[in-house]
């Protein structure tokens, strides 16, 4: 039987269409290797982003985890006095991860070494609407011609697409943008103001789901997964695209926010 390697990392990041998630839970139902090796993501993944709250996993370890199991299954198979002496060896809390066929402790080791801490990834988005209703952070160009801000992301340097929709349509007219930074990364940023003198700020980022913490408010729409947090009156909705993480932070009503995120959001 194949297994299913590094697209487990994506099936938990949820980055996979409906189809191939289909596909991957029906794989799992029947594959106790890939089952114990998703787990095993998913332990190393929690490690950081709940009892390291808010650090950033360097990119590609996840990747040299899942890679790491893969290679281990082969040291499964062989005996032999070097992998005796290698269970022997193993403190008895480590042994169900051996099991699973890696050397779990050193993947778990590594991971908690190589985090650097950085403020959460909501707090930061939160911090940066505040900032801007305050005018403490302020739009490097101001213009209501969305096609103008995204040809301001391109010049500013930014290595992906972006997208500047026009919303009036839903009574917000757009302010302008400006090139920024979300937790030590590149970020398009741009904002709305609505009718009522309501304030949208919405970014762009390299980035992916599993960054961001769980939530109990998790809705789907036209195919697209969104995560929608509450934080000192803020509403905060995350979706995915392709290899970009969007949010849209407002204090307005959080339907109405969630309403703006289905309408700007595409399926990548």
């Amino acid at each position: 039987m194949s297994h299913l390697g590094t697209t487990l990392q994506d099936f938990l990041d949820g980055r996979l269409d409906t189809a191939r998630q289909a596909e991957v839970r029906a794989h799992l139902e029947d594959c106790p290797r890939c089952r114990r090796e998703l787990e095993t993501l998913r332990w190393v993944r929690d490690i950081a982003l709940r009892q390291l709250p808010g650090d950033d996993v360097p990119p590609g370890l996840a990747t040299r985890v899942t890679a790491a199991l893969d290679a281990a299954g082969g040291e499964r198979g062989g005996g032999g006095r070097t992998g005796r002496a290698r269970r022997r060896t193993v403190p008895h809390r480590w042994r169900r991860w051996v099991g699973a066929g890696v050397s779990l402790a050193a993947a778990a080791v590594a991971l908690l070494l190589l985090v650097r801490p950085r403020p959460a990834l909501l707090e930061a988005a939160a911090r940066d609407f505040a900032a801007y209703r305050t005018g403490a952070l302020s739009l490097a160009l101001r213009t209501s011609d969305g096609a103008a801000v995204e040809r301001l992301f391109t010049g500013g340097g930014l290595q992906f697409a972006t997208r500047v929709f026009d919303l009036s349509m839903m009574g917000y007219e757009l302010q302008g943008g400006r090139v920024h930074r979300l937790r030590g990364r590149p970020s398009a940023l741009y904002a709305y103001r609505g009718s009522g003198g309501s304030t949208v700020v919405c970014q762009m980022f390299p980035g992916r789901f599993a960054e961001l913490p769980r939530t109990n408010d998790v809705r789907e729409h036209d195919g697209i997964v969104f995560q929608v947090y509450r934080l000192e009156g803020l509403t905060l909705v995350f979706w995915q695209e392709g290899d970009v993480v969007c949010v849209l932070v407002s204090d307005t009503e959080s339907e109405a926010v969630i309403q703006l995120a289905y309408a700007k959001a595409i399926k990548v």
